[in-house]
């Protein structure tokens, strides 16, 4: 593997990130550990992802958190039904729906956003009447994703702060107005890192503390100074440092604030009857 990401003692959380199947699981957590985290949410999105992310939590469930649910795709590639099942069926397992989302950033038709929408609002839907949060996805769909939130989530676990995540956050502060009511909370990826990340970087102060995680979205999105690289959860530690700069706090101090806004809402079954 690539040079040690560093060590942040108290222990950053990934609160997003993929295993694949051909992945060497076992070695990408204990390289976690060994730099220092307290746990990983991995994360699922199609049958694929769900199946690894749960296979991965089997193996180290006291590391790792599993989410379960299908992001937008080809229209069709799951109904809705079967989405619904499948998180269903996981419920016990899992400490989050996702990633669910909107997508439309690739010119699809209005018949496959309508699909998108459809499918996103149901797990949404199922997510509250479980009493889990969300893992969410939203690129170029905005107003659509607030919409269908404000009118889906559990307003108990708005009120409580710990509806879920908007995953790899960038943007804009108009956006996280909308979700902050929400009990949204805002996934940091290596964006954050990046030469071109000012305007992300000018966002994050006036985002509420208490609603700061960071995330790898591995195997994508390597930080600096990992760019060009397979990502992998142990680089959390260098967008937690990023953080703590622009904060003004210490490494220590961003890791142990990201690490407790993620336990909050991720942790298994938590508020759960």
């Amino acid at each position: 593997m690539a040079a040690a990401s560093p060590r942040i003692a108290c222990g950053a959380f990934d609160s997003h990130c993929h295993f694949e199947r051909s992945d060497d699981v076992a070695a990408l957590v204990r390289e976690a550990r060994d730099a220092g985290l307290s746990g990983v949410l991995a994360t699922g999105g199609s049958a694929e992802a769900n199946e690894t992310a749960l296979s991965a939590h089997s193996a180290d469930p006291d590391f790792v958190f599993a989410a379960v649910g299908f992001e937008q795709g080809e229209e069709g590639a799951v109904s809705v039904d079967q989405a619904l099942e499948t998180v269903r069926a996981a419920a016990s397992s899992i400490a989050c729906v996702g990633e669910i989302g909107l997508d439309y950033s690739h010119g699809e038709s209005e018949d496959t956003r309508r699909a998108q929408r459809a499918l996103f609002a149901a797990q949404v839907s199922l997510a509250a009447e479980l009493r889990l949060p969300c893992s969410v996805h939203s690129r170029g769909a905005e107003a659509d994703v607030a919409a269908i939130l404000a009118e889906r989530l559990s307003p108990e676990l708005a009120r409580e702060g710990r509806a879920g995540a908007l995953h790899c956050f960038t943007g804009p502060a108009s956006f996280a107005e909308k979700l902050v009511p929400l009990g949204m909370s805002f996934g940091l990826s290596g964006i954050l890192t990046f030469e071109g990340a000012d305007a992300l970087r000018r966002i994050v102060p006036g985002l509420p503390r208490d609603r700061l995680l960071v995330e790898t979205d591995s195997p994508f999105l390597a930080p600096v100074p990992h760019r060009g690289e397979r990502c992998r959860p142990a680089l959390v530690a260098h967008t937690a440092s990023r953080l703590a700069a622009i904060l003004g706090i210490s490494g220590d101090e961003a890791a142990a604030l990201c690490r407790e806004n993620a336990m909050r809402i991720f942790a298994p079954h938590g508020g759960r009857a």
